[in-house]
């Protein structure tokens, strides 16, 4: 099953901040897929943190694949996240976690 296929960018980002926090897990997690709600859980919430930091990079200048400010992509993450959960049959805790935020 490909995923991010509308978006392959939302991929990129989630490897780039994946490795930059040192989250292998969330990296096996897009190549595995989610077998477990903790995983969706945990995977929901670091797309979160990761949200926040390309924020906090747009602020800072910090330049990201290419790009100084990203936070034009946050529909694009929205929509390949949504999908890769429900892909699996989490789309419950995507709507969860955000409805948190």
């Amino acid at each position: 099953m490909t995923h991010f296929k509308r978006y392959p960018h939302v991929k990129d980002l989630i490897l780039h901040y994946a490795t930059a926090t040192n989250e292998r897990k969330i990296a096996l997690m897009l190549e595995q897929g989610i077998s477990s709600e903790n995983d969706a859980i945990l995977f929901a919430q670091f797309i979160w943190k990761m949200v926040e930091q390309i924020g906090a990079d747009s602020e800072s200048g910090t330049k990201v694949l290419g790009s100084t400010d990203n936070t034009d992509t946050m529909p694009d993450i929205d929509y390949e996240v949504s999908s890769f959960l429900a892909n699996f049959g989490y789309a419950e805790i995507w709507d969860k976690i955000c409805d948190e935020q």
